[in-house]
């Protein structure tokens, strides 16, 4: 028995899993994304159970040794510090399969295949009905189950989305068949978008993000991120137990640009049903001096309670867990920064 469990542990060091994207992205994921609904997520659920054991997650896989989980572990460990350690693998399990049923998401956009899933638009209509007259919006968003849907949602209600993304999917150590399986996703959800645009972040986005919401658009962004330790950007938020300082272009594009800013969720009731969740919209308008940093933290902490909350109401949901320990934290009135930086 000592044997097979020292085979096992071989095999889970191996190459093999490097190379084993090649058919997965290439070959298994397309062909299960053709089939009955119920068959792909619960065959995306197999398989996401299948990575969490093996330490599949194409990050980890790139740059050659397993810490997603590890990290998410912990990161769990310092959210939930009553947790026990069986429940805490259970986050990390969910958190796999969470980003499984994601990528089957994406195949069956890929695919042409949204307009079968079942999407309770009404929350979206509400939210959007919020909106002033003339004004942008700033939607502010989490690494939380699928959250393209969450924007072809907004688009099915008549309005267009702008989606600022990263390019580190580009990164040569990531395995070709993945870097295909990006570049498909974003063309096939870009597409659904009613003539938004993804792009990644950096000059060119910038300023076409701000002149959409000087024309009264919206631009969706991705903000549960650390701000940079080199950068004398962010904003300080209390977040998931501490003080943290967060990236912040989101609540600057909406200070800049005179737009409203609000956060969203969106997640699978069951299988192919999408629901939203919308917090308070905010105008930044009606803060004595949007521009100072107290101000600032004022209308973000409000924008990270309401992401904070979904978190902890289903952590395995949110699969940027393996990133909390890489944010600049405050302790004891000081700024402590973290010098682990994976990605």
């Amino acid at each position: 028995m000592n044997s097979f469990w020292a085979l096992i542990a071989r095999v889970k060091k191996g190459r093999w899993r490097y190379q084993l994207q090649y058919f997965d992205q290439g070959w298994v994921l397309p062909l299960v994304a053709r089939l009955p609904l119920r068959l792909v997520y619960m065959l995306a659920k197999w398989r996401g159970a299948f990575n969490a054991y093996f330490s599949r997650d194409w990050a980890e896989l790139a740059v050659g040794f397993p810490y997603v989980g590890e990290r998410s572990a912990n990161a769990f460990r310092e959210i939930f510090p009553l947790a026990t350690e069986s429940e805490i693998r259970k986050m990390v399990f969910r958190r796999y399969q969470t980003t499984s049923r994601e990528d089957a998401d994406s195949w069956l956009a890929i695919h042409g295949r949204l307009d079968e899933l079942k999407m309770d638009l009404g929350p979206i209509r509400q939210a959007l009905g919020m909106r002033l007259p003339g004004r942008g919006l700033v939607v502010v968003m989490s690494h939380y189950d699928s959250l393209f849907l969450g924007l072809v949602g907004i688009v099915r209600c008549d309005t267009a989305v702008y989606l600022m993304t990263s390019d580190i999917v580009l990164d040569p150590r990531v395995h070709p068949k993945v870097r295909n399986f990006f570049t498909l996703k974003y063309k096939r959800y870009q597409a659904q978008m009613s003539g938004g645009e993804f792009l990644p972040a950096g000059a060119y986005a910038r300023d076409s993000f701000y002149e959409v919401l000087r024309m009264g658009g919206i631009v969706a962004v991705v903000s549960e991120t650390p701000a940079s330790p080199a950068s004398d950007k962010g904003t300080w938020v209390q977040w998931l137990g501490k003080r943290r300082k967060m990236a912040d272009s989101a609540l600057r594009m909406a200070i800049d640009t005179n737009s409203q800013i609000v956060a969203m969720r969106n997640f699978h009731t069951r299988p192919g049903h999408i629901a939203w969740e919308w917090s308070e919209m905010l105008d930044p308008k009606v803060y004595l001096d949007p521009s100072q940093q107290q101000v600032r933290e004022q209308i973000y902490a409000q924008i990270f309670s309401f992401l904070e909350a979904g978190i902890r109401r289903d952590p395995g949901r949110w699969w940027a867990a393996h990133l909390l320990e890489d944010f600049i934290v405050a302790q004891d009135g000081e700024y402590i920064s973290n010098t682990n930086n994976s990605s």
